[in-house]
């Protein structure tokens, strides 16, 4: 695999002078050590840009996979210059992934966490655009590649601190990724098995010492210091190499134990095991986009291997700085296929779906295919109230940007139709999810309802759908008593 040579960038306290800087790109911010602990911030709302601060990563309720945790101990940020992006890899892990254990081929993304330091104590809050990369490979520039998600991150708290912050995506910025680079098929090879994600700080802020950028992502998760037993590729043979058993990358994440090494922020006031990020490569890419990639290169801080169990500590190369962007990616335990992991069509009702008594507004998903000849496809209307009855709606159009406004939300789906007949009527579960499949019988595509005489239509090859689910929910007074969950759509194929 070719790479663009590794250049050792220096890391000191924050306040001072850099111990090395390159000069091949002028354009990169010093790395520097973060003297406190970041602060955990709460849930971001990316459908409404608002703030639950000071709680816990409760967004998305019922996503329970971590499918990557980069989450070791927080201790370095690195400015992010105008003009450039900062860009890091890792593996997501598929069914034929040796490293996994029962990992499935696609994945939903409801929500991650993101780390920062904005070191400007005049802006009260700050901004950056992060990209998601279904394929990407280590020390390779993205820019230019089309992302596969692409989230803005407005209103994030500034005041001169470093930050953790829980990124909840429902509303619509959810996104699907398959796994092992993008086909679901683990080949060995970094080049092809890796995903990526991409960095830019627009919060507009300056670095009261250095003059440069203020912000930019918080460094850490090196798997040679939170793993025991990994072995590192690229280190002189004189450096001591870690024992059995072997190594266990990627620990943290749903697939495999959990790490010795401990996250530095606690939400929950108990101390929580971090991860090291699958196949992290130890490095990160800059990107020079305003220079057409004259300054891109590779990236690692000095003291890159450590041997030491545990979190860095007792050994001779302990306390080094750890190099790999924060990041944390969690999806739906249950994605069985790509159209399974998407709202296929998200409609502007996202914007107008309200909370209903679960805390959250309902969403509308699909499991299944769009294939008319399959005929498999399965409704699921989740984030509801546990336990409500509902009825799923169908129809020809989207009403999201004139919705009907109807007990205590929007209906946005035109003229309409219920699947009202017996036994499609549904109930949430524990969980807060309903479905309606056409695997069990409950409905079939030939006969969608609509509001306006036939009454049903059938699916055909190039047309839409739109779906929602109605659903009690029970507030007073009793006649508003009902909500709806946000609209989305599928073409049939």
């Amino acid at each position: 695999m070719s790479r663009v040579p590794l250049v050792v960038l220096g890391a000191v306290a924050l306040g001072s002078t850099s111990l090395a800087q390159t000069a091949q790109s002028p354009l990169r911010g010093t790395a520097r050590r973060v003297q406190s602990p970041a602060k955990y911030a709460g849930t971001y709302h990316v459908a409404t840009r608002t703030f639950v601060r000071g709680t816990a990563a409760v967004a998305n309720l019922g996503t329970t996979d971590a499918i990557y945790a980069a989450t070791a101990d927080v201790r370095y940020f690195t400015a992010v210059e105008p003009g450039e992006q900062l860009q890091d890899t890792g593996v997501i892990p598929g069914p034929t992934n040796p490293l996994a254990t029962g990992a499935q081929e696609f994945h939903r993304v409801t929500s991650f966490d993101f780390a920062y330091c904005e070191l400007d104590a005049s802006l009260a809050t700050t901004r950056f655009e992060v990209d998601f990369f279904e394929a990407a490979s280590p020390c390779t520039t993205l820019a230019g590649v089309a992302p596969t998600a692409s989230v803005v991150l407005d209103g994030l708290p500034a005041a001169g601190q470093c930050w953790v912050v829980n990124v909840d995506l429902a509303g619509g910025a959810e996104f699907c990724i398959e796994s092992d680079g993008g086909d679901g098929s683990y080949d060995f090879d970094l080049d092809a098995d890796s995903f990526g994600w991409a960095v830019r700080y627009t919060g507009g802020g300056t670095d009261p010492v250095t003059g440069g950028s203020s912000a930019g992502p918080i460094l850490g998760a090196d798997p040679s210091s939170t793993d025991f037993a990994y072995s590192n590729p690229n280190g002189p043979s004189a450096m001591p190499q870690a024992p059995a058993p072997p190594s266990t990358e990627g620990t943290g994440t749903y697939y495999n134990p959990l790490s010795n090494c401990l996250s530095s922020f606690t939400p929950t006031g108990v101390a929580e095991p971090a991860g090291s990020g699958l196949l992290n490569q130890d490095f990160y890419f800059v990107a020079d986009l305003a220079g057409g990639g004259a300054n891109s290169a590779c990236y690692y801080l000095y003291g890159y291997f450590n041997a030491a169990p545990g979190c860095g500590a007792g050994s001779t190369f302990s306390g080094r700085p750890f190099c790999a962007l924060y990041l944390e990616l969690n999806a739906e335990p249950d994605c069985p296929s790509d159209i399974g992991c998407q709202i296929c069509i998200p409609t502007a009702c996202s914007n107008v779906a309200t909370d209903n008594t679960s805390g959250q507004p309902g969403e509308m998903l699909f499991v299944g295919t769009p294939s008319v000849s399959a005929n498999n496809l399965t409704l699921r209307a989740a984030q509801l109230p546990a336990g409500v009855f509902g009825i799923f709606l169908h129809g020809l159009t989207d009403i999201s940007s004139s919705p009907i406004a109807a007990g205590n939300g929007f209906l946005c789906v035109g003229e309409a139709g219920r699947f009202g007949a017996p036994g499609q009527i549904r109930q949430a579960d524990a969980n807060g999810v309903a479905e309606l499949s056409t695997n069990t019988g409950a409905f079939s595509i030939s006969a969608l309802p609509i509001a306006q005489a036939p009454f049903t239509v059938a699916a055909a090859s190039g047309t839409t759908s739109y779906f929602a689910f109605w659903h009690r929910d029970f507030t007073a007074p009793a006649s508003t008593a009902f909500n709806f969950t946000a609209s989305a759509g599928l073409i049939w194929q």
